[in-house]
């Protein structure tokens, strides 16, 4: 009868390491895929919130911004809007919000975040809104 020894070779261990070490490289790589995504919707939310407070600030006090003789309101809304932006490391475009109160209008915020290729298409949120006729009496 012969002794046979049971267990793995140097070869078995060595291919099982191996596999293991890409399947964990890519757990790795779908981690940071993750958390890129994830601090994407993080900035679009912030993002949808900020326009947001734009437009509620607006409506907060429309009779006054869309009063022809006390423009000022709807500009100093804009202006305090647009600098609290840009303390938050976002921007908006030239034209966004308009200079002056419409009906409608289109409220567009941009970041910046060098993890995506095409930065316009991905870092960029427009939130368009109308407001109603003048009521104010």
């Amino acid at each position: 009868m012969k002794d046979r020894e049971y267990g793995f070779t140097l070869f078995e261990v060595l291919v099982a390491m191996f596999i293991t070490g890409v399947a964990l490289l890519g757990l790795a790589q779908l981690e940071v895929y993750i958390l890129k995504s994830s601090q994407s919707s993080f900035n679009y939310t912030v993002a949808s919130i900020r326009a947001n407070s734009f437009v509620d600030a607006v409506w907060m006090d429309l009779c006054n911004a869309q009063d022809v003789t006390s423009a000022s309101t709807y500009t100093q809304i804009r202006s305090n809007w647009v600098n609290d932006l840009s303390a938050a490391g976002m921007t908006t475009d030239e034209n966004s919000p308009p200079a002056s109160i419409t009906q409608d209008i289109s409220v567009t915020v941009k970041w910046s975040d060098p993890r995506f290729i095409d930065e316009d298409e991905n870092n960029t949120l427009t939130l368009e809104t109308t407001f109603p006729d003048s009521g104010c009496g």
